[in-house]
């Protein structure tokens, strides 16, 4: 790709990414964090809101064909990523009004079509500072990396403030961020018309790249890479279970009522993850990936089970670290597990595949237990159980690492998801 956008221009669009960044990954908390808890106290049962979840995630990856495709049709990556925003707008807006006249069906569909925005940003955001910075874009992903994991801290008390302040009544204040998200779209947009934009691209085909050899890839590597597969998709059924329902946890388990003090709660336990990559990025380079990748899971399995038990919450500050700051370590040994030409193809079946089905598995089954469970434990006992039942994957998913073979090679392990 072309280095283009120095100086001015590259200070602006990381700038522009950054502040994209923040808000897109804080619109994703707003799902789990302040819509899903509200439609559970007003009577909507576990088991929908399971499926809504697991709909936002699948609607999200069968939309990601579509952001290459509008980068073309828009002719760059600038345009593209302002319609990501403007897609975000829509969904919240759309279930701000279902809220203000007490459509729940509204809402399910802003739920659902939020997952079409949410598949825009982080592709077009990387590949906007490669494009600009080119060699030197690791500081620039570092910096935007932090302002996305800013804005999933941030954004539940962010909302919590506007929704919670005065009732529940007032879920409709959420028009505020998705007015906010369509400002920051139409920045991006004009900028992109009128100032810069990286233009859509082809990759030329380069002498020195490695030539890609698919009988090799697929006798060598397709049992380590099913292996892998089933090692992420277990773990991320259990780790979206959880995020899906921590905050109704929070609200009808705890007892913490839906307020400005609960938000409060909910980010401190989301910045957990602002400590916690670089933490686990520094041990696995002293202790190695596999060991620090599985110690990861277990420890997020066992110290929620402790939360559970005993409503503590400092052990989920600690489960969320874990559970949050995994990933990169996965995406590491990838890296380190395969030859060059072969990481792009292990990483994009490991995401595509294995995270978001472990994103559509994890909510759908954690609902449907609970639901199962509530005529026998009542609707606080239902959901204890659920996932306690659903950490077992977790734990599954932590021993299966003793079948990985030793990584070949060490690489750097990135700081910020």
């Amino acid at each position: 790709m072309i280095q283009e956008g120095r100086g001015r221009d590259g200070v602006t669009i990381l700038g522009l990414t950054s502040i994209g960044h923040f808000i897109n990954d804080g619109n994703m908390w707003l799902i789990p964090g302040i819509i899903l808890p509200i439609l559970s106290q007003v009577g909507v049962n576990y088991a929908t809101v399971g499926l809504l979840s697991a709909l936002y995630a699948a609607i999200s990856a069968l939309a990601s064909p579509l952001v290459p495709l509008s980068i073309k049709w828009l002719g760059g990556h600038m345009r593209a990523m302002a319609l990501g925003m403007f897609l975000w707008a829509f969904a919240i807006g759309l279930s701000s009004i279902g809220f203000l006249i007490h459509d729940l069906f509204l809402v399910y569909i802003g739920v659902v079509l939020a997952g079409v925005g949410a598949a825009y940003y982080h592709p077009i955001g990387s590949a906007l500072l490669s494009a600009t910075y080119g060699g030197t874009a690791g500081s620039a992903l570092g910096i935007n990396g932090a302002f996305g994991s800013l804005g999933r801290t941030l954004y539940p008390l962010i909302g919590s403030v506007l929704v919670f302040a005065s009732s529940v009544s007032a879920a409709y204040n959420l028009w505020v961020l998705a007015f906010i998200t369509f400002i920051v779209g139409l920045s991006v947009l004009l900028y992109g018309i009128y100032r810069f934009d990286v233009k859509a691209y082809r990759r030329s085909n380069n002498k020195d790249d490695p030539p890609n050899n698919k009988s090799t890839t697929l006798k060598v590597s397709i049992m380590l890479i099913t292996l892998l597969f089933v090692i992420t998709l277990l773990r991320n059924a259990a780790g979206q279970g959880i995020q899906t329902f921590l905050g109704i946890y929070i609200n009808k388990v705890l007892g913490i009522k839906l307020s400005i003090t609960y938000g409060e709660i909910l980010s401190i336990l989301l910045a957990s993850a602002i400590i916690g990559q670089p933490i686990l990025g520094w041990l696995s380079d002293r202790v190695g990936r596999r060991l620090m990748a599985s110690f990861s899971t277990f420890a997020f399995a066992i110290l929620f089970i402790a939360f559970i038990y005993t409503g503590n919450l400092v052990f989920a500050f600690f489960a969320m670290l874990f559970v949050l700051s995994n990933f990169p370590l996965i995406m590491a040994v990838l890296g380190d597990l395969f030859p060059r030409e072969q990481v792009s193809w292990a990483t994009s079946i490991v995401w595509n595949g294995a995270v978001t089905g472990g994103n559509v598995l994890g909510s759908l089954i954690t609902g449907l237990i609970a639901q199962d469970y509530v005529p026998i434990y009542g609707e606080v006992g239902a959901l204890e159980h659920a996932l306690l039942i659903v950490l077992i994957l977790a734990f599954v998913s932590g021993a299966l690492w003793v079948a990985i073979p030793k990584p070949p090679k060490r690489t750097k392990v990135p700081l910020f998801g």
